[in-house]
């Protein structure tokens, strides 16, 4: 139990006495504190750097395979009959579109209803419609005392129930109204139909033919000399031709005829799709690379600095001097580019002054790409060469993914071990300093009882002494008489 003492007894200013005891005692408790916060802040140092490294590790990461030397892009010679975007695997190439006709949805289209006409004739009938593999079918009440009632809650049932299509009430004309129904699909394999639907991988949506006369009394039906037909605007497949062979499509986007290539069909027409190599999408993969390599190194540098939290550490700079070597050795192999600086990539380029220096990288793109026109086998071939005899001589990116894999591995890469390290010393001094701050409780509790009993027994003799006194007193009083 904790209580204050006065030193009422004493005249000392005992509590005092015992703040600046503890703050003695606990200097050992503040020097772990400023420890363990110093160890805090380094080990997040360190988390950040391998962050940093596990970016820089996925860039070089990038620039390992053929494929991130092939990127190409596309245009087309007139975007308003097709527009084309390139993607992965598009090869380089000139194609010649020739678009008969475009994919169109069926349409299937009401009579026109004034819409305040009464609909009574028709409503708690019921049609049947069979949509997206459901054989079972959907009875739809129809529901409404006026054509534009009537209409809209079939059209809000129909989109309801999923059935493969889409219905919309259309005003034609002030005052009436017409209910669209569309196919989510494009083409004839989409379409909708009167009867039954039997097979769940049909994807056709069926008018059931038990509700004839209600369908012919909305007009969805009509009678085509004693047989009846769905009143609409048939769906149809998009016609191309590309490079002289002729392709039909459900849709008016082609993503499977040339592969890497997504065609837009918007028109009937002609057009030539051109891919080309795009050395600017490869050269925005370089500029990834040395945005991470800067970031790396400019951290390193700020935290090992005279005066930082790391200043000194061996293992960063290890690291950094690694990433020099690793960015300036040369690539086996044969290629006509060797080094980094022969495409453009060059560390503290006209830096003279060792006081300048900075470590990073600066990219000339122009130089790239007039490396890139000039030879792009051997641009590729310094990024990706793998020599199976020595790790030394690999292609630019192999080494580094390799290097910085040894660093950054979850588990027993370098950093990610120092990080661990790192977790048990703050857990050790955790533990001491909850173990000093026990003693540091009972060592107070300890010094307030024991000035707490020397002020009880300095009251004692104060008392004892007033008595004293007063005896005393007493007797001079008595032996004067």
């Amino acid at each position: 139990m904790s209580f204050s003492i006065t030193g009422i007894a004493s005249g000392m200013d005992t509590a005092q006495m015992i703040e600046l005891m503890m703050k003695l005692e606990r200097l050992p408790y503040e020097n772990l504190q400023t420890r363990k916060q110093e160890l805090t802040r380094e080990q997040s140092t360190i988390r950040s750097i391998n962050t940093k490294l596990v970016t820089l590790r996925n860039a070089v990461a990038d620039l390992m395979y053929s494929s991130s030397f092939q990127l190409t892009s596309a245009k087309t010679s007139d975007s308003t009959v097709v527009s084309v975007s390139a993607g992965n695997g598009a090869s380089v190439g000139s194609y010649q579109i020739h678009v008969e006709k475009l994919a169109q949805k069926h349409v299937v289209a009401s009579a026109e209803f004034k819409k305040t006409d009464s609909a009574g004739a028709l409503e708690c009938q019921v049609i049947k419609l069979y949509g997206k593999g459901d054989t079972a079918g959907k009875p739809i009440k129809l529901k409404g005392s006026t054509y534009e009632e009537l209409l809209g809650n079939l059209r809000d049932e129909i989109n309801n129930a999923g059935l493969g299509v889409w219905a919309a009430l259309i005003e034609t004309k002030p005052g009436h109204v017409t209910l669209t129904l569309t196919a989510d699909k494009y083409g004839t394999d989409a379409d909708m139909q009167l009867g039954k639907l039997t097979d769940p991988g049909d994807q056709h949506t069926y008018f059931d033919t038990s509700s004839l006369s209600v369908l012919e009394s909305l007009g969805l039906v009509v009678d085509n000399s004693g047989s009846y037909v769905l009143n609409t605007q048939a769906g149809q497949n998009a016609m191309v031709t590309v490079n002289g062979i002729e392709i039909q499509a459900a849709g008016n986007t082609l993503t499977d005829v040339l592969p890497g290539l997504t065609i837009t069909l918007h028109k009937s027409g002609d057009a030539t799709v051109t891919v080309d190599t795009d050395v600017d999408k490869i050269a925005d993969k370089i500029q990834k690379f040395v945005d991470a390599y800067n970031d790396v190194v400019n951290t390193l540098r700020t935290h090992t600095a005279k005066g930082a939290d790391l200043q000194g550490n061996s293992t960063l700079l290890s690291l950094s001097m690694r990433l020099s070597s690793l960015f300036n050795d040369q690539v086996g192999g044969g290629g006509e580019f060797r080094f980094l600086f022969e495409i453009g990539l060059e560390i503290d380029k006209g830096v003279t002054s060792g006081s300048n220096m900075t470590g990073t990288i600066s990219f000339d793109r122009n130089k790239f790409k007039e490396a890139f026109a000039e030879n792009p086998e051997a641009v590729k071939h310094l990024f990706t060469y793998d020599d199976s005899g020595s790790a030394s001589q690999d292609g630019v990116a192999v080494r580094f993914y390799n290097e910085l894999l040894n660093w950054t591995r979850s588990g027993n890469g370098y950093l990610t071990t120092m990080i661990t390290g790192y977790d048990s010393t703050i857990s050790e001094i955790t533990e001491q300093m909850e173990r000093l701050d026990y003693r540091l409780q009972n060592r107070q509790q300890q010094l307030e009882a024991q000035f707490a009993a020397m002020e009880n027994a300095l009251a004692q003799l104060r008392s004892q002494q007033t008595w004293i006194a007063a005896q005393i007193a007493a007797l001079t009083v008595t032996s004067g008489n």
